[in-house]
């Protein structure tokens, strides 16, 4: 009796996962930011600012250019890193190309929190001042920015809550 239990309790289970992965997999698919890299303010489906300037392009690097930040994809066929801080580069492992990305606004700002979300989409920073910034999201494949969006710094948003509170 026991055994007949479980069975029927397993049957069920299965059941309800199976369920669980079709509905899952109808629902219509919404262009996103991948999921690594997300701050504060920025909304899963913000697409942000056009930049018509945004280059990647094939580029050389100095032969005593210092790599900083230094970070590889998953799949550890590109590598990106900075130079100088304000210099963003990508490597393609396999054939030794370097390309640069260029045209993005703020030149002589840094780049900071670089991350791969997946194989091909490289997410960075670049700070406009100290609690305000602009989260960037490159398709390295299709050599596109997928997304520019301004966030604004935990503290900000703490101050303009405190400040809302405060006006009548």
């Amino acid at each position: 009796m026991e055994i007949k239990a479980y069975r029927c309790m397993g049957l069920l289970f299965a059941l309800i996962v199976f369920l669980g992965e079709v509905y899952v997999l109808g629902q219509p698919s919404k262009p996103s930011l991948p999921k690594a890299h997300r701050h504060i303010g920025v909304v899963k489906s913000a697409t942000g600012e056009e930049i018509p300037e945004f280059s990647m392009s094939e580029a050389s690097l100095e032969t005593n250019a210092k790599k900083e930040n230094l970070i590889t994809n998953r799949d550890r066929k590109y590598d990106a890193f900075t130079v100088e801080r304000t210099r963003l580069f990508i490597a393609e492992r396999s054939t030794g190309k370097v390309f640069e990305i260029r045209g993005l606004p703020l030149e002589w700002r840094p780049f900071s929190d670089l991350t791969w979300a997946d194989e091909r989409t490289l997410m960075f920073d670049r700070w406009s001042q100290p609690h305000y910034g602009v989260h960037y999201s490159v398709d390295i494949k299709e050599k596109r920015l997928n997304a520019a969006v301004p966030f604004p710094d935990k503290y900000f948003l703490e101050q303009q809550k405190t400040r809302s509170k405060s006006v009548p």
